[in-house]
């Protein structure tokens, strides 16, 4: 839209502008859509559900028990409804601890399933399998993105609003043409970065007409469930093959650099980023003429409890070597409920772009990278001191390792 003339993105409904901001409120964005339009996602996603009811006893009173579990958080409260009280709580407790045991534990269903009945299952695996695997990847090119799943679907909406997330998006993002790709940072990690699945819908409010996708690790695009929501939300394999294609493309893309490492080493109410070893999406950035946007995630790093022993544990021993050796990331923490984190709010500050040049296009030299990349952490410092007091972290302070 036009707005005095210049053109820039006109704020979404239900937004505001405060102090340069561009703020998005998931209270006031999403609503469950048709149900005919999600007939499709919820027949796949209720696999662990169709596991149980076409396997031997107690297969089919543990399907519907799962079936039960999957619908009450629905009947419970509605995006409608304000995101309170006991309802709400019940009913995210339910999803989070139905969804994540039965989303990541995947694998471990379908082997169960072939290994009850393997005339059914084992053939529907390897056709999953060769179809995911081999015939369809589009992991590895532009994705699978579908808007209406990423804004409405029940169990997103319903995270956001636990979360109370809120986008803050600088007018120099927006403002900055579509067409121009920038790759977006986002710190830190956290347990979970819970705010992964659930800020994707917002975005194409935040940033209209740009494709931001997210890197992510590979093996997630190995297990069923987890590939097609990664699919769904807007994610490419993290490899630096597909990263650079992507850019190539005019995609914009967001990482989160501190990747497994920072998920293992996070502390409760501590506000530090490993960053200071890495400079590939910087590089990766300078070789596609993409600028550099920082990006800080306030409130991640209190949403779950880890505590003095469990901090041990996951940044020594056998869990450190497995993320290690692995890349399989199994940090020890406690929620408000099982998979459920604690309740605050989140909320994510887009910084402006850095425009980072290098003498010969294309092919940045290491000090250029090297100074690129002092750029970007300062700009990140800077974000953080412009905006933890409003934010309501006056009193913490942001260590870069």
């Amino acid at each position: 839209g036009l707005d005095s003339g210049l053109a820039r993105p006109l704020a979404p409904r239900g937004s505001h502008v405060r102090a340069g901001m561009l703020t998005i409120d998931a209270s006031v964005h999403g609503s469950s859509g048709s149900l005919v339009r999600f007939i499709p996602p919820v027949l796949f996603l209720s696999l662990p559900i169709w596991v149980c009811a076409f396997s031997s006893w107690p297969g089919p009173p543990l399907a519907l028990a799962l079936a039960v579990v999957a619908v009450l958080p629905r009947l419970l409260w509605q995006p409608s409804q304000p995101a309170e009280g006991a309802r709400f709580l019940v009913a995210s407790a339910l999803y989070q601890n139905f969804v994540y045991p039965c989303f990541f534990g995947s694998p471990i269903l379908l082997a169960v399933a072939c290994w009850l009945r393997p005339l059914v299952w084992l053939p529907l695996t390897a056709l999953w399998l060769l179809f995911a695997r081999v015939l369809s990847r589009p992991d590895l090119r532009s994705g699978m993105p579908w808007e209406d799943f990423a804004k409405h679907d029940w169990g997103i909406v319903a995270l956001r609003r636990f979360l109370r997330l809120r986008l803050h998006v600088s007018e120099e993002l927006r403002s900055r043409p579509a067409s121009q790709p920038v790759v977006i940072g986002i710190h830190p990690h956290g347990i979970a970065s819970d705010y992964r699945v659930a800020y994707d819908g917002l975005l194409y409010d935040a940033l209209p007409g740009r494709p931001v996708f997210t890197l992510a690790a590979s093996v997630l695009f190995a297990l069923p469930l987890v590939r097609e929501l990664c699919l769904w939300t807007r994610c490419i394999d993290a490899s630096k093959r597909v990263a650079s294609a992507a850019l190539r493309r005019g995609l914009s893309l967001a990482v989160i650099p501190g990747g497994e490492a920072e998920q293992m080493l996070t502390r409760t109410g501590v506000e530090e980023v490993l960053l200071a070893r890495r400079a590939g999406f910087v590089k990766l950035a300078l070789s596609r003429g993409a600028a550099l946007v920082p990006c800080y995630a306030f409130g991640t790093v209190d949403l779950y409890s880890v505590s003095g022993s469990q901090h041990g544990a996951n940044s020594q021993g056998l869990l450190w070597t497995l993320h290690k050796r692995l890349g399989v990331a199994l940090p020890r923490y406690s929620g408000s409920c099982g998979f459920l984190p604690k309740r605050g709010r989140c909320d994510l500050v887009f910084g402006a772009p850095i425009e980072a040049q290098c003498a010969t296009p294309g092919e940045p030299s290491e000090s250029e990278v090297a100074a690129a990349h002092a750029t970007y952490i300062a700009a990140l410092k800077a974000l953080f001191e412009e905006h933890k007091g409003r934010l309501g972290y006056g009193d913490r302070e942001l260590r870069v390792a």
